[in-house]
């Protein structure tokens, strides 16, 4: 009944490669098709439950790191504290599209999930 169109998953994921290196340039950063595709190569496994957990535990490490050195009164150059590093930002994209790819898979309200992954998009992500 549903026909498939041979190439279009593939211009779908040309067009998502091209966001996300528009979206790197807007930040200042110095990325391309490469990178991106790079990114995804080396993230196509989806991370055991042990992996999940180690990952949770750096972010709470750095979380616990950012609140400690803000408490003691060091400041760094507010220019040099705007820079993300590219490998923490690759990181944070990959999180974040796990993580709403998890909701859109398991939870009962579709509707409300793909408008909260819009709303997060467009007010965080870009």
């Amino acid at each position: 009944m549903f026909e498939t169109f041979e190439g279009f998953e593939e211009l779908e994921e040309e067009a998502v490669v091209h966001e996300i290196v528009s979206l790197g340039n807007s930040m200042g950063l110095e990325v391309d098709d490469y990178d991106v595709e790079e990114l995804v190569e080396e993230h196509s496994k989806e991370l055991s439950t042990e992996e999940l957990l180690e990952l949770h535990k750096e972010e709470n490490e750095t979380l616990k790191q950012s609140l400690t050195s803000e408490e003691s009164g060091e400041e760094e150059d507010k220019e040099e504290s705007r820079i993300i590093p590219a490998k923490d930002l690759k990181d944070e994209f990959f999180c974040w599209s796990k993580l709403s790819k998890l909701a859109e898979d398991y939870h009962p309200d579709v509707g409300s999930v793909q408008k909260a992954i819009s709303v997060f998009n467009d007010n965080v992500m870009n």
